[in-house]
């Protein structure tokens, strides 16, 4: 259970290092999969429109549209880093927070995959 805590505490404090608008899509990711009934995982992209962008946060069109566009590259450069003991020592494990994104233009949107690192602690913290 150490285990869990550290990796878990890691992504929790990794999130404060993301800009107000990457918090936010990451949000919206996960109430998509869970609404959707899609789930997180490393296979099926999330889609975040930028209405639903623009509906939670009370932003207007045009700044949410500006706000997902902008906020792809940089969400995709994220990373972070957690320690996870192993039977041969100890592994820094650095990861990206997705490992696909993309906007939409003509569909006001993003889709984005989680990585693999991040899938399993995201459903871990909505179990705790």
């Amino acid at each position: 259970m150490k285990e869990l805590v550290v990796k878990d505490n890691a992504l929790i404090n990794a999130s404060y290092n993301l800009d107000l608008v990457e918090q936010r899509m990451i949000l919206l990711a996960i109430i998509e999969a869970r609404e959707s009934g899609k789930g997180i995982n490393t296979n099926q992209p999330l889609t975040i429109k930028a209405a639903s962008y623009e509906a939670h946060f009370g932003v207007q069109k045009d700044a949410s549209y500006k706000a997902l566009q902008a906020a792809c590259e940089n969400l995709f450069n994220r990373q972070f880093s957690y320690i996870e003991e192993r039977s041969n020592g100890v592994a820094v494990i650095r990861s990206r927070w997705v490992s696909q994104i993309a906007y939409i233009e003509s569909a006001a949107s993003v889709e984005l995959i989680l990585a693999a690192a991040v899938v399993p602690l995201i459903t871990r913290l909505e179990k705790h």
